[in-house]
């Protein structure tokens, strides 16, 4: 198991000591298509999904995910600043059920919480080579590590350089993805700030050395967050949202190793849905783990706190490559 998601059933395991325990409702969603009883969907097979609701004014914005190597311990960031930890349930393979949800606040690096929204706006999440948990902020854009596996839920943020470039993107819009390749390189993609023919900037570094890219857009599609796969490739969960359109949303994978200074890269198109046909809402997490034999890949939606029109989803499929 890596190492950093040991740390993730660690801490669930050892009851996330420091959280607020409060209730969650999952409802199972039985079908990814809202008019197939089909689960194949190309590269992918629907291993089931739940709709989340809680009465805790707190739980909601989930805007990245993590998991354990048996795909049961989750460990979640909500835009917020706080984290969210789970057990999840499965029947006969198929993800039915959540329990031991808590809530805790994420801390800066004098071990305090957040000073405001602007600084708590955490949007990625991914498990490092070295055990700790690494974190994207958006607005006050930082990267940094939490050594959970050894200070629980009350680890203090470790700050992990970046190329200041990140930083020019437009507020609020700066970074959502972010991860650890095995060659211990980071890597992480704007949300909107574009180069001059409107593909996403990107970049891969270690230390102060850094690669830029660049990857070309898909049509309406932002990228809200990465996943780094078992064979060192890269999946993207892209998101098309707005105030006057319905949500849609695409997996695109690419391999690193084609990454040079300034190159585009075209990612392959794994998985396109979009509202009403199937069952997505503001989709901003992605997370690989493995369970049965088989690769597993969960998408998780932000529902912007709004529970009157938006859900708090997890969707889970086997992916072949």
């Amino acid at each position: 198991m890596r190492a950093g998601l040991a740390a993730i059933a660690l801490l669930v395991s050892a009851g996330s000591v420091g959280a607020d325990v409060f209730s969650v409702t999952a409802t199972a969603i039985s079908s990814f298509h809202n008019l197939s009883s089909s689960d194949d969907f190309g590269a992918f097979t629907f291993r089931g999904g739940l709709t989340l609701e809680s009465g805790t004014k707190d739980f909601g914005g989930l805007s990245g995910l993590i998991l354990d190597n048996n795909c049961e311990d989750l460990l979640a960031i909500s835009d917020q600043g706080n984290w969210f930890t789970a057990k999840l349930h499965y029947e006969k393979g198929v993800l039915s059920g959540i329990a031991d949800p808590k809530l805790s606040p994420m801390l800066d690096s004098k071990g305090k919480r957040q000073r405001n929204k602007a600084w708590s706006d955490a949007e990625a999440i991914a498990p490092l080579n070295d055990g700790r948990i690494g974190i994207a902020y958006e607005r006050r854009v930082r990267f940094g590590a939490y050594d959970i596996a050894r200070k629980g839920l009350s680890a203090p943020f470790e700050v992990i350089p970046h190329p200041p470039a990140i930083d020019r993107g437009p507020e609020n819009s700066e970074v959502e993805a972010f991860g650890q390749l095995g060659n211990g390189r980071y890597i992480a993609i704007a949300e909107r700030q574009r180069d001059g023919n409107g593909n996403t900037r990107a970049w891969i570094w270690s230390g102060n050395r850094a690669t830029s890219f660049t990857v070309e857009r898909y049509d309406s599609y932002n990228i809200t967050d990465l996943a780094v796969m078992p064979d060192g490739s890269v999946l993207t969960m892209e998101r098309s949202f707005t105030r006057t359109s319905l949500p849609g949303m695409v997996v695109r994978r690419f391999s690193p190793d084609a990454v040079q200074q300034g190159s585009l890269i075209r990612p392959e198109l794994l998985l396109e849905a979009s509202v009403p046909l199937y069952a997505i809402d503001n989709m901003e997490g992605i997370a690989v783990c493995k369970r049965d034999g088989e690769t597993r890949v969960t998408l998780q939606s932000d529902n912007n706190f709004n529970t009157r029109i938006q859900s708090t989803l997890l969707l889970q499929f086997a992916y072949r490559p």
